[in-house]
């Protein structure tokens, strides 16, 4: 093996590391924000206090989500690795100066919009009025303040993960839903629906904190700097067109508490119960891979190492694929007993059971769009395309938009599901014909590209079929095990889809093993250490 395939098989194998740790805290995370949500299921059902609560999320997570999420924090990535590679001394201060800049907009934005909260929440939810439209306003303006923290936040996630530190940006999230807890479970008594937005203050400053160590341990400091230099230029210049790309979650949520306002009490709450049981593999299998990926294509583009970065596409691409096919059919044929298992409790009423998992059904559809878009818009990032993705975007967020109004008035909050399935596939699609021909147009790359999608296309066909086997034997175990359990109970629905789940993820493993593919061979390999202990 010549010693340039030896680096690469080395960055292959610290990508799935640093996937791996940013897999395990998300799902630390994710069930800690499951948990977090079941409490709030069963104190409240889907009903009017949900509804209230998670309507006022809307503005501050929309306004999150465009100016830092998935803007600053991607854009900033690729300039911060840059200047990293330049020296610490450089990057240090483009960070202190990136810091106060998001400061400053953030502080601005966020008291612009809860100064005109009344009227963008009459834009949201239409819908509502009277006392529920005042409770609205007033959580909005508090969840506004946590915003102009978790953006301060979220620079220190990204500087840390520009320099390949993980562990404490994953740690994060964990500590933002603690505080989301102590909203319900200590605030909430005390204060009311105001003491559910004091949670997600005491959220964000957590969330803040749990980084700060690790962020000044990597050498980062705050300083009293704010000028336009070159490091600033160059973040703008990949931050501007980002503006534009719209996270197409954040419309879906948007269009839910459109149409939910307007349809049965509840409907808003149901759509985001399911919308947060299909997020949680998202995040735990493909935007860690994503996030993993991000600072590794950045460095082979600066390098101008073509057959490294499409090599890493592709093992990036069938790693998410190998784990979203199998979980897609999940959600599928158990989202019934998901739902049951997760929310059916307390004041969680069995016609909400069966709203839920009718919404989960359909988003079940968009789990492949959603899991590949975040992928091949950090392809496109990283080359600095900044244009495709936000044409692409922007495109997705009008099929989407046309989707569900044609399909709310004759199902309900369900259509909002169906425009979200069709405006996610659109969009991983249209993204990948673009980074497709964004790498055809380098010089030498059709030969490098051709190899490596007859790879793909053979190893998704493996994954293809090893997932229908997989969903042939989980739905034969379910049945075949029915009448041994009480399903009536939450042990019985747990162990009925326990072990369905395991039996045909046992299958799918070791057919995908018996046909090559490299995460199940690191399965068996972890299996067969299990067998020596």
């Amino acid at each position: 093996m010549s010693g340039k395939d030896t680096a690469n098989r080395h960055t292959i194998n610290t990508v799935g590391y640093s996937a791996f740790v940013i897999a395990v805290l998300t799902l630390a995370s994710r069930f800690v924000g499951l948990l977090r949500i079941r409490i709030f299921a069963s104190h409240f059902g889907a009903g009017q206090v949900l509804d209230t609560y998670y309507a006022a999320f809307r503005i501050p997570d929309f306004l999150m989500g465009i100016v830092i999420v998935g803007t600053l924090s991607i854009a900033a990535l690729p300039i911060i690795s840059e200047y990293a590679v330049k020296g610490g001394a450089e990057a240090r201060r483009l960070t202190a100066n990136l810091l106060n800049f998001t400061f400053l907009g953030m502080a601005i934005l966020c008291g612009l919009a809860a100064l005109f909260a009344p009227w963008l929440v009459k834009l949201v939810a239409p819908g509502f009025s009277g006392v529920q439209a005042l409770q609205v306003i007033l959580l909005t303006r508090i969840i506004l303040s946590a915003q102009i923290i978790l953006a301060i936040s979220n620079v220190l996630t990204t500087s840390l993960n520009a320099t390949k530190r993980f562990f404490w940006a994953g740690v994060a999230p964990i500590m933002y839903n603690l505080g989301l807890i102590a909203g319900v479970v200590w605030f909430y008594p005390k204060y009311g629906l105001v003491g559910l937005g004091f949670g997600v203050v005491v959220g964000a400053v957590l969330h803040l904190l749990s980084q700060l160590i690790d962020w000044w341990g990597a050498g980062f400091r705050f300083m009293p700097v704010l000028r336009l230099d070159a490091g600033m230029r160059a973040i703008l210049k990949l931050y501007i067109p980002r503006l534009f790309t719209l996270d197409l979650s954040q419309i879906s949520l948007l269009l839910a508490s459109f149409f939910g306002s307007l349809l049965a009490t509840g409907s808003i709450a149901v759509y985001s119960l399911g919308f947060d049981i299909q997020a949680m593999p998202v995040g735990v299998f493909a935007i860690a891979v994503a996030t993993a990926s991000f600072p590794y294509l950045s460095d082979h583009f600066a390098k101008k190492d073509i057959e490294s970065f499409v090599r890493l596409l592709r093992e990036s691409m069938v790693r998410i694929l190998f784990y979203m096919l199998p979980i897609t059919v999940i959600l599928l044929l158990l989202r019934a007993h998901i739902v049951r298992i997760l929310y059916g409790a307390g004041q969680f009423s069995w016609d909400n059971t069966r709203a839920t998992f009718g919404v989960l059904g359909v988003l079940a559809f968009s789990m492949v769009g959603q899991s590949l878009v975040p992928l091949f818009s950090r392809a496109l990032l990283a080359r600095h395309n900044t244009w495709a993705p936000v044409v692409s975007n922007i495109l997705s967020i009008i099929v989407t938009i046309c989707t569900a109004a044609l399909l709310v008035p004759k199902h309900g909050i369900e259509g909002v599901a169906w425009g979200y399935a069709v405006g996610m596939t659109f969009n991983a699609l249209l993204s990948y014909a673009w980074l497709r021909t964004d790498l055809m147009m380098q010089p030498d790359t059709e030969h490098v590209l051709a190899g490596e999608e007859h790879i793909l296309t053979r190893q998704v066909g493996y994954i293809l079929f090893s997932v229908l086997l997989f969903a042939v034997t989980t739905y034969g175990v379910l049945y075949l095990i029915a009448p041994l359990l009480n399903t009536h109970t939450w042990v019985g629905l747990v162990l009925q889809t326990g072990i369905s789940v395991g039996a045909g993820g046992l299958v799918y493993v070791l057919v995908g093993h018996t046909l090559n593919l490299p995460d199940a061979k690191v399965f068996v390999r972890a299996l067969g250490l299990f067998k020596k202990i």
